[in-house]
């Protein structure tokens, strides 16, 4: 039997590399202009708008092209320029995304399901200040799986958005990995590039119920041969419409909600492990 207080050398190391892992997602997380930075959502029509707390009037088209009204007396800059009078954005399609600065915050202007939204980031964020830290579970290498490699290439397959009922996200998916949980089969589908770190899975299970964020965890996939992979779900992430109210982060397909228990990763934002943090 291993010792928990003195786990074999192997073992100590896996832990210590998922312990720096973990504390880096928190870095990101907390960053000054990270997810949790984000204050509001406003979505760009037409017609141009004011909104509260946010300098001048905007608008978009519907070819993603934004207009902005602006006085030099606002101190907004893209780059070194400081915009006056009427300033021209993009267009910005897909996921584009570009960043004006105002003062200490940055205005994040961005391609969201076929429309623009603009994205005020504050360090002083409420959602970052107040931020109390995510826990997971303890890393086990059962949970570093070896998969099937499936090629099915698909474009724009269409999946939900923490945006809202009507705001679809499309990504480009190079196939499956289809392995097994305690016995049970299971397919997850892939989005991103083969063969390159943005290949990665969103996807829900059955720790949804009591431990995990129940709308999405994401997951990098690492394409070891034609057909073969690794998931280490130790590392599977919240995704940042767990954190804040004002985030556009995609949902899983429906064949990607699992009903097994996929219990690795990170739990749900509040929810303190069944185990001390050290996993004694």
């Amino acid at each position: 039997m291993s010792d928990p207080v003195n786990p074999p050398p192997a073992q100590a190391e896996f832990e210590a590399a998922h312990a720096r892992w973990h504390a880096e997602v928190e870095r990101s997380r907390t960053s000054p202009y990270g997810p949790l930075s984000v204050t509001a959502l406003h979505w760009l029509s037409a017609e141009p708008q004011v909104f509260q707390g946010v300098p001048g009037k905007w608008s978009a088209g519907s070819n993603g092209l934004v207009t902005v009204h602006l006085e030099a007396s606002d101190r907004v800059t893209q780059g070194e320029k400081i915009l006056d009078g009427e300033v021209q954005i993009g267009p910005l399609a897909g996921i584009d995304s570009t960043t004006l600065v105002w003062g200490e915050q940055q205005l994040e202007l961005a391609a969201r399901s076929g429309r623009v939204v603009l994205r005020p980031r504050d360090p002083q964020s409420k959602d970052r200040v107040e931020y109390a830290g995510t826990y997971t579970f303890p890393p086990k290498e059962q949970w570093v799986v070896t998969a099937r490699f499936v090629p099915a290439p698909r474009e724009a397959v269409q999946v939900d958005s923490a945006a809202g009922p009507e705001a679809k996200q499309h990504y480009d998916s190079p196939g499956s990995a289809e392995f097994e949980v305690e016995g049970a089969p299971v397919a997850l589908t892939l989005f991103g590039e083969p063969k390159s770190p943005s290949l990665r899975a969103i996807f829900a299970d059955a720790t949804g119920v009591d431990l995990t964020f129940p709308a999405a965890r994401f997951v990098g996939v690492t394409q070891t041969g034609d057909d073969t992979l690794v998931i280490d779900f130790n590392r599977s992430v919240n995704p940042p419409c767990a954190y804040s109210e004002s985030a556009t982060c995609p949902f899983p397909p429906p064949e990607n909600r699992l009903a097994v228990r996929i219990e690795a990763g990170e739990l749900r934002p509040g929810v303190n492990p069944p185990y001390s943090p050290q996993g004694a």
